[in-house]
């Protein structure tokens, strides 16, 4: 993503075509678990009977303990850096479409991570063709998930702090399973609903902390970040669709590269109107780093210790990322959070953590 970026929260999946869809940091192509280069989060597809090695399907199980401890302990500090890389997005992001236009900062980025994606499948021998019918759909989605998710997000970075766009875009997972039960294809469970419910109010102690009650420009910037959410919400939901027939690395790239070749002739336009065509350097680091640093090495690291380390433990790591990212902020940009947002980032990250659950904890004890 530019954003945290999609992908188990862990138990916390939504069922289609068989295959299970959780909001993490990015997709696997079909059959196994590899990274298709972007820096938000977007769908894993975890094979429903167990977790497969780039060679072949292995039980999860038997996968896991044929794993050496210190393989498994790089592996996690692989995930780490990987949730560092991530959380430092929001505020390398922020100072570039501070310094430079969002419009051609988003298309320049977003559709060279797509012609990226799309080489690098072709390298390791994967296909890139789409049925029309699908290409459609990518090509609509991409818009709505890649173009206009980066705009909202990033164009919102101007307005709020970043470490108040991770707290915000951290509810995505929430509202793919709203848009789930609304289309029917996934009932809400009751720890959804509870998780969704503290989270949401988080939320709201979140934007009134950023002065949003004002209905100023905090209150566009963290409508527009809900709004970008909502966004990538509904191209996790179309992806879980078109991936079982296409695979991941062929929809995530063509969606890129469609989503940001509609902003092309818009950020060309602003371009020109600059009184100085070069790019300024923060913006190029941004480019670079959202690029090459979000969208691709943390992606590399996740899905790699994703068959070593097992999809719900490696899971549990994303709730450092809003964590992470409201302490860079603060230190790199000096950007502070209220204590009121304090305590709905608290809230949110509970949110997360409950509605990952398999069933709420109270009910676990009583039985």
């Amino acid at each position: 993503m530019g954003a945290p970026g999609w992908p188990e929260f862990a138990a916390w999946t939504v069922s289609i075509a068989r295959v299970r869809i959780a909001v993490i940091a990015d997709c696997s192509s079909r059959g196994s678990i590899s990274a298709p280069l972007r820096g938000c989060w977007c769908p894993l597809i975890v094979d429903s009977i167990g977790v497969s090695s780039t060679g072949g399907a292995m039980p999860r199980r038997s996968l896991m303990s044929r794993r050496p401890t210190s393989v498994r302990a790089v592996a996690e500090v692989g995930v780490l850096v990987a949730m560092l890389i991530w959380a430092a997005n929001f505020t390398v992001v922020k100072a570039a479409v501070t310094a430079w236009p969002v419009l051609p900062f988003s298309a320049i980025r977003i559709t060279a991570a797509g012609l990226i994606v799309l080489l690098w499948t072709q390298l390791r021998g994967g296909s890139i063709r789409m049925a029309p019918r699908d290409l459609l759909i990518t090509g609509a989605f991409g818009v709505i998930g890649q173009g206009a998710y980066q705009l909202l997000w990033a164009g919102s970075l101007g307005t709020i702090n970043a470490g108040t766009s991770a707290l915000l875009i951290a509810v995505t997972p929430f509202l793919t399973a709203i848009f789930a039960a609304l289309l029917r294809i996934d009932p809400l469970r009751p720890a959804t609903i509870a998780g969704g419910l503290i989270a949401f109010a988080g939320v709201a102690a979140v934007a009134l902390g950023e002065g949003a009650g004002a209905f100023g420009g905090t209150t566009a910037g963290v409508t527009a970040t809900l709004l970008a959410a909502a966004c990538w919400a509904s191209y996790l939901l179309a992806g879980a669709r078109v991936i079982p027939r296409t695979g991941a690395l062929a929809f995530t790239g063509w969606s890129m590269v469609i989503g940001g070749a509609v902003l092309i002739p818009f950020g060309a336009i602003q371009w020109t109107e600059l009184s100085s065509p070069a790019i300024p350097a923060v913006a190029l680091f941004g480019i670079l780093y959202a690029t090459f640093g979000s969208s691709s090495l943390a992606n590399v690291l996740y899905f790699t210790a994703v068959p070593v380390v097992g999809p719900a433990r490696v899971a549990s790591f994303q709730l450092l990322v809003p964590f992470l990212a409201v302490v860079i902020s603060a230190f790199v940009l000096g950007e502070a959070l209220a204590p009121v947002q304090a305590l709905g980032g608290a809230l949110i990250i509970l949110g997360i953590w409950a509605g990952r659950q398999t069933q709420l904890p109270f009910r676990r004890r009583l039985r």
